[in-house]
């Protein structure tokens, strides 16, 4: 099954967008992942601040980047 996926970076101010083909959304979600962070690799990490931290555990991760928005594809070709 085909999956499209969105992902929004506040910080970047920039939304990307990926299609791929996973039997789950869970496992679509880490092919995206993936593909994002080739995409937009990780700049030099520096500590975290507590409140930083407390956004990772609310889904954002540590390049500043959310799930904004996933989806059956429903395009054929």
């Amino acid at each position: 099954m085909k999956w499209r996926l969105e992902f929004y970076s506040e910080r970047r101010q920039a939304l990307a967008c990926y299609t791929v083909e996973a039997p789950a959304p869970g496992v679509a979600l880490e092919l995206g992942r993936r593909a994002l962070l080739t995409d937009y690799p990780p700049t030099a990490r520096r500590t975290q601040s507590l409140f930083e931290q407390a956004q990772r555990m609310g889904g954002q991760d540590a390049g500043g980047w959310v799930l904004y928005r996933i989806a059956k594809d429903g395009s054929t070709g």
